[in-house]
């Protein structure tokens, strides 16, 4: 909602598309690298003996994947609200739902979204990752798909806006 209290209208919304298109981009590729950071300290400290990955490392990829997934929510809310534009929906709409929910309510274990995710997925965990050289998934949901699909959704939004002549901001300045 704007401070004066009337629901965004259609051009704000599409600007906050392509902010939270970039912000998604933006942050895959922190949580890419912070994933990198927490397998070299693994791969070292298993070198060394030591079976434990320092806990600023641990906390830095649960950040980045909270937030990407912030992110991505965010995003999945403005395409909802823009259905006139024929956006491409996220292939994992429900499930970028119920993981944003599930990490940012990781303290009631049995609310809506843990309940439903746990249906989905029985042993399901707030923060667990995989990755590989290629990808990281949270859960089962592909971070690179996240940003594919974001980048479909920005460019139909450029598309749209030089077809009507509107403009969006450009996020290299």
């Amino acid at each position: 909602m704007s401070t004066d209290e009337t629901p965004a209208g259609e051009e704000t919304l599409r600007r906050a598309a392509v902010m939270w298109a970039f912000v998604i981009r933006d942050q895959a590729q922190r949580l890419t690298d912070s994933v990198d950071e927490f397998n070299a300290a693994a791969l070292d400290g298993s070198q060394a003996g030591n079976r434990f990955v320092p806990w600023n490392v641990t906390w830095k990829v649960g950040a980045d994947a909270y937030f990407f997934l912030s992110a991505a929510a965010q995003l999945r809310k403005c395409v909802s609200k823009l259905d006139g534009d024929g956006l491409p929906e996220s292939p994992d709409d429900r499930m970028i739902h119920l993981l944003r929910n599930f990490h940012e309510h990781w303290e009631d274990p049995t609310g809506w979204s843990a309940s439903e995710l746990r249906r989905l997925i029985p042993d399901a965990k707030p923060g667990r990752l995989a990755f590989t050289k290629h990808d990281v998934w949270i859960e089962n949901v592909s971070v690179n798909g996240i940003v594919e699909w974001a980048s479909d959704v920005e460019n139909a939004l450029r598309s749209h806006a030089s077809r009507t002549g509107a403009t969006l901001p450009n996020p290299e300045g």
